[in-house]
C-alpha cells in the first residue's frame, strides 16, 4: 500500500509519546513493505523542508505556550497553504491510504479536505479527544483576559479578529468513516460527545519492550525501606503534578525520610514555577528534584533507578505511553483512576489508583507501598504482565497494518 500519514508533529521534535509513536508506526509498516510518507508541520525547525519521505510543511495554528495575537492576521493565509500542500501531496503521491495520526494545533480543515478528496480512504487513529476540542484560537478568544486592562483590550481587538477567524467558530462536518481508537476511554469519551464515530475498534499503543524488560529483568525488589518515586512528562495543570507534591505533605515525618520524589520535564514556565513555590512553600526542597528532560534513549535506563512511577493526571489521559514503558520497566505505577489508566491498572493487581486530583488518596497509595514491601513485587510484576500482553509496538503495528489493508481492500471492491 501507498500510505500518506498526516500528523501535526514528527520526531525529532515533540512534546509527546504519541507523535514519537508516529515514527514508530511509520518505519514499521515501511520495513513491511509499503510505501510510506510523512505530511507534518514545521515545528522546531525554520521554516519547509523535506526531507526524504518526511514533508514538514504545515504551519501550526499557533505558539504551544503562548498564543500570540499578531498569528491571527496572518493564520487564514497561512491555512490556505497549508490546504494547498496537501491537495499536492495528494495528487503526487497518490496514496491508497491517507492516514490521519494528530491533529491538535493543525486545522480540522485538513482532515475534511483529505476527506473530500480521499472519500473512504482516510482512516484516523484517535488517541486524544481533539475531534472534540476547540481551537486554539477559539480558546484564546472566547477567555477572559487576565488583568482588567488586558480584558478591555483583547475585547476591542477581538472584534476584528472574529472577522478575519471566522471560520474557526463554524462546525468541521468530519466523517470519521474509519476511526480505530487508541483505547475504550478515549472511544467511549468521543462517543458522549457526539463524534460520529463509524468503524472504531479498540488498538492499543505500544513500545519497544526490549530495553525496558531488560531493566526489570535487573530489578531486586529488596527492602531497604525508602521509596524513589518520578513523574515524567509535561508540566501543566492537567497532568497533575502538583498533586504529587502535596501527596508528600500527608506523610508523617518518618515516612517523608524513606521517600524522595523526581519530576522530569518541562512545559509553561508559569506553572514550572508554581511547583517550585509548592515545594519551597512546604519546606520539601530535600524531598524532591527536578529533572531536565533527556533523550527518550536514555529513559529505560533512567527509569529503571526508581521503584514508582506516578500518573497523577487530572484528564482522562487516552493511554499514557510512560505508563505503558513503566509497566514494562518493573515499575511501579500508581494513576489517576481515570481515562486509559483506569482501564489498564486492576487496583492491587498490577497497580495502584488513586481519585484524580486527590492528594490525600495518593499518599495513602503511597504508604501502601511504604508499608508492604511484597506488595511492591506483586504489583511490579503483574504490571510486566500487562506490558507484555497489551503493549508490544511490535503487535501495533501488525494491528494497524491489518486494519489499513482491509480499509484499502473495502475500498477496491467498492
Amino acid at each position: 500500500m501507498k500510505i500518506l500519514f498526516l500528523s501535526n508533529m514528527y520526531p525529532p521534535h515533540v512534546i509527546g509519546g504519541y507523535e514519537a509513536l508516529c515514527q514508530e508506526a511509520v518505519e514499521g509498516l515501511a520495513k513491511r513493505g509499503h510505501r510510506v510518507s510523512v505530511l507534518t508541520s514545521t515545528y522546531g525547525y525554520d521554516g519547509e523542508v523535506s526531507e526524504g519521505d518526511v514533508h514538514r510543511l504545515l504551519s501550526l495554528e499557533g505558539d504551544l505556550q503562548f498564543y500570540k495575537m499578531k498569528d491571527a492576521w496572518t493564520y487564514p493565509a497561512r491555512k490556505r497553504r497549508n490546504l494547498e500542500h496537501l491537495r499536492r501531496m495528494i495528487s503526487t503521491e497518490k496514496p491508497d491510504i491517507v492516514f490521519i495520526w494528530g491533529m491538535w494545533n493543525l486545522s480540522k480543515s485538513l482532515a475534511l479536505e483529505a476527506e473530500r478528496l480521499m472519500g473512504g480512504r482516510v482512516v484516523y487513529y484517535l488517541a486524544n479527544p481533539w475531534p472534540v476540542e476547540a481551537n486554539m484560537h477559539r480558546q484564546f478568544w472566547d477567555a477572559p483576559a487576565t488583568s482588567f486592562a488586558k480584558n478591555i483590550a483583547k475585547r476591542l481587538v477581538r472584534i476584528p479578529a472574529r472577522v478575519v477567524l471566522r471560520e474557526e467558530w463554524e462546525n468541521v462536518p468530519l466523517q470519521f468513516q474509519h476511526a480505530p481508537c487508541c483505547s475504550a476511554a478515549q472511544r467511549d469519551q468521543l462517543l458522549e460527545a457526539g463524534v460520529p464515530l463509524k468503524d472504531a475498534p479498540v488498538i492499543y499503543e505500544g513500545v519497544d519492550l526490549g530495553n525496558y524488560l531488560a531493566q526489570a529483568d535487573k530489578r531486586t525488589y529488596e527492602n531497604n525501606g525508602s521509596l524513589s518515586l518520578v513523574f515524567i512528562g509535561i508540566l501543566a495543570e492537567h497532568k497533575g503534578v502538583h498533586t504529587t507534591i502535596e501527596a508528600l505533605t500527608q506523610l508523617s515525618a518518618e515516612e517523608r525520610r524513606r521517600v524522595h520524589l523526581t519530576i522530569l520535564g518541562k512545559g509553561h514556565s508559569q506553572y514550572e514555577e508554581r511547583l517550585r513555590n509548592l515545594v519551597s512553600q512546604y519546606q520539601l526542597s530535600d524531598l524532591v528534584t527536578f529533572h531536565a528532560p533527556i533523550p527518550r534513549s536514555e529513559l529505560p535506563e533512567f527509569m529503571g533507578g526508581f521503584d514508582v512511577l506516578l500518573l497523577p493526571s487530572i484528564w482522562a489521559e487516552p493511554l499514557a505511553r510512560i505508563m505503558q514503558e513503566g509497566l514494562a520497566c518493573g515499575m511501579v505505577v500508581v494513576g489517576s483512576a481515570n481515562g486509559g489508566t483506569a482501564e489498564t491498572i486492576v487496583h492491587g493487581e498490577n497497580g495502584l489508583l488513586f481519585r484524580a486530583g486527590d492528594a490525600a488518596d495518593l499518599a495513602r497509595q503511597v504508604k501502601r507501598l511504604l508499608d508492604d514491601p511484597s506488595l511492591r513485587r506483586s504489583l511490579a510484576e503483574g504490571g510486566r504482565r500487562t506490558a507484555e500482553e497489551k503493549f508490544d509496538v511490535n503487535r501495533l503495528i501488525e494491528n494497524l497494518e491489518t486494519y489499513l489493508k482491509k480499509v484499502d481492500e473495502n475500498a477496491r471492491a467498492n
